[in-house]
């Protein structure tokens, strides 16, 4: 692709502890590197999606939720959300584990995110996030390595531990550009 007729793509997230913003900017970089032009902006501040040709979206699963910054952002732009593609990613700690069961609750959010603001992303990805114990308070300290140790997960809290499959997350953007070249046709 040359810049002319370079696709226009919006990467919209929210972050709660960093790590999805993350994500996002490995997905915009991996995008720009395959020719699109890409703007990246939290779910509080990001503009209108109708000016785009594809919209990222993303966030983390936090208490079995979807954030209420990106449901907000989906469900006031869910109009425009109908008139372009959408490809949907969510991040957590219930990604890390392949099995049927934890891929099921996966995927039940998802559900739960698209039922509740009517998107109907063409792709979809759920990784695996990152265990920010040096970023946690205290409590949420000790609450997450309760959950990281019931699901063997690292337990060291005197460091991070990033469970993203990085490969995966590249993956996932050449996805979407294999998506926006097809709308080329």
């Amino acid at each position: 692709m040359n810049a002319v007729n370079a696709p226009n793509l919006l990467v919209v997230y929210h972050s709660v502890d960093g790590h999805t913003a993350r994500i996002a900017e490995r997905i915009a970089q991996q995008l720009r590197t395959g020719g699109a032009i890409v703007s990246v902006a939290e779910a509080s501040v990001a503009p209108s999606p109708a000016k785009f040709d594809v919209v990222v979206a993303g966030d983390p699963i936090h208490a079995g939720q979807h954030t209420k910054e990106l449901t907000a952002y989906l469900t006031e732009h869910a109009a425009a959300l109908r008139q372009v593609p959408v490809a949907l990613f969510q991040v957590s700690l219930t990604s890390a584990d392949r099995d049927p069961e934890h891929q099921a609750t996966a995927g039940g959010y998802v559900e739960q995110l698209t039922s509740a603001t009517g998107l109907e992303p063409r792709l979809v990805a759920r990784f695996a996030g990152a265990l920010r114990y040096t970023a946690y308070g205290r409590l949420k300290r000790a609450f997450m390595r309760r959950i990281a140790a019931s699901g063997g997960h690292a337990t060291d809290t005197s460091i991070d531990h990033v469970l993203t499959d990085w490969d995966e997350v590249d993956g996932f953007a050449n996805d979407i550009l294999q998506l926006t070249r097809s709308l080329a046709i």
